[in-house]
């Protein structure tokens, strides 16, 4: 999972590690500076990368 994440543009990464950090949409968007839709657009996308690259470990 690292190895993906780790592979994405810092743009899609930081967002998204963030998010699992425990930081709220709007927490993430005030930080970096974003609207609130493009943290929820970058997040929504590296999930499904994730679950692209991870499907077959189900």
């Amino acid at each position: 999972m690292h190895r993906v994440v780790n592979a994405l543009p810092k743009e899609y990464r930081v967002p998204f590690a963030m998010h699992v950090s425990g930081f709220k949409y709007r927490e993430i968007a005030e930080k970096l500076n974003l609207p609130l839709g493009t943290v929820k657009s970058r997040i929504f996308f590296t999930r499904q990368k994730l679950q692209e690259e991870l499907k077959d470990f189900r």
